[in-house]
C-alpha cells in the first residue's frame, strides 16, 4: 500500500508539472442537476432560489489527490423573464496547480408557446490560476516536454466569458454551450474553449416510478467525452442510477461507471456518486467519491386570512 502510494504521489507530482497540456473543465457527474457552470442558459429553471453545492474527491486516502468543488446561487423572475445567479468553482488538479473560476450569470426565457421554452444564456466573470514551483521535485522539466512553465509561485487573473442555449418541454431537456470563450489557446493558468451538447428526460413509469435518461457529450481540442446514464426516480423522494463514460478517443474503450443515490425532501436535495474504474482505467484506484447538496427557497408568499 505504501508503495502504491508513492507511486500515485509521483504521478500528481507529474500531473502538476504538466496540467498546462492536459487541464480542462471540470468532470462532475451529477452537475444535470444544476448546470450553470457549464450552460449559464439553466440559470432560473427552477421558481425557487436554489443554492447548490457540489463537491469531488478524486483518489480520496492519497495525498494532494484532486479536489474540486462548485457553488450555484440562482434565481428566476418572472416579471422580466429571467434568470439570474452566480457560479464559482475551485480545481486542485495536482501538486502545485489550481485554478479558481467565479462569473455572474444571466439567462433569458421565451415562450415559444404553450409547452416550448427557449433559454438564452451568458455567463462573465474572471478565472484565477494558480501555480506554485516550489512544490514540485521534479529536477528536469524538459523531460516532460514542459520547459517553458514558471518558474516562481504565480497567480494569474484573466476574464472569462460562456455562453448557451436550451430548449425546454415538460418532458425533457436539450442544451448546448461554449465556455472559455475567448480562449483560443490554453496556458498554465487557463484552459482553452469547449464545447458541450447534452439531453435529459423524465418519463413517467408509473404514479410513483419516474426514468431519467441523460446523454452528454464535450469537445476540447482532440478531447473528447460523452455520458451515458439515467436515473430512476421513486415517488420523486428517493434515487439511484448509472452512468457511464467511455473512452471515445480508444475506440468507445470502457473508462469509467459512476453509480449514484439520492433523495430530496422539502426541498433540500442529496446526492452521493462513486466513480469505478474499468476498461482504459482499470488500474487507476475506484475511492472517488462525489456529493451535492441543494436547497431551494420558497418564494411563494402565503396569503392572509
Amino acid at each position: 500500500m505504501k508503495t502504491t502510494k508513492k507511486l500515485l504521489y509521483a504521478l500528481f507530482t507529474v500531473l502538476g508539472i504538466s496540467s498546462s497540456s492536459a487541464q480542462q473543465d471540470l468532470l462532475l457527474s451529477q452537475e444535470i442537476f444544476s448546470r450553470v457552470n457549464k450552460n449559464p442558459a439553466a440559470t432560473g429553471n427552477t421558481n425557487d432560489v436554489d443554492i447548490f453545492l457540489h463537491g469531488r474527491i478524486q483518489w480520496a486516502g492519497i495525498e494532494n489527490g484532486p479536489r474540486t468543488g462548485v457553488l450555484n446561487v440562482t434565481n428566476y423572475i418572472d416579471k422580466i423573464k429571467s434568470g439570474m445567479g452566480f457560479t464559482c468553482s475551485y480545481d486542485k488538479m495536482g501538486v502545485a496547480h489550481s485554478t479558481t473560476n467565479m462569473k455572474l450569470v444571466y439567462a433569458y426565457q421565451i415562450d415559444l408557446n404553450d409547452r416550448y421554452v427557449l433559454s438564452l444564456g451568458l455567463g462573465g466573470g474572471i478565472n484565477i490560476g494558480y501555480f506554485d514551483a516550489y512544490q514540485n521535485t521534479i529536477d528536469d522539466v524538459s523531460e516532460f516536454g514542459e520547459s517553458t512553465l514558471p518558474a516562481d509561485k504565480e497567480t494569474e487573473v484573466s476574464p472569462d466569458f460562456d455562453f448557451g442555449l436550451e430548449l425546454t418541454n415538460p418532458y425533457w431537456t436539450v442544451g448546448a454551450s461554449v465556455t472559455h470563450l475567448t480562449k483560443n489557446e490554453m496556458t498554465t493558468f487557463e484552459t482553452e474553449r469547449h464545447w458541450y451538447v447534452y439531453g435529459t428526460s423524465l418519463i413517467p413509469l408509473s404514479t410513483k416510478w419516474e426514468l431519467g435518461p441523460t446523454v452528454a457529450y464535450m469537445h476540447r481540442n482532440k478531447t473528447n467525452v460523452m455520458e451515458i446514464g439515467s436515473l430512476a426516480y421513486f415517488d420523486r423522494f428517493l434515487w439511484g442510477g448509472a452512468t457511464y463514460r467511455p473512452d471515445i478517443n480508444e475506440g468507445f474503450n470502457p473508462s469509467t461507471l459512476v453509480l449514484t443515490l439520492g433523495l430530496e425532501w422539502k426541498k433540500i436535495r442529496f446526492g452521493y456518486s462513486f466513480d469505478l474504474g474499468f476498461g482504459s482505467n482499470y488500474r487507476l484506484p475506484s475511492n472517488t467519491h462525489e456529493i451535492i447538496l441543494s436547497y431551494g427557497i420558497d418564494k411563494t408568499k402565503k396569503k392572509k386570512n
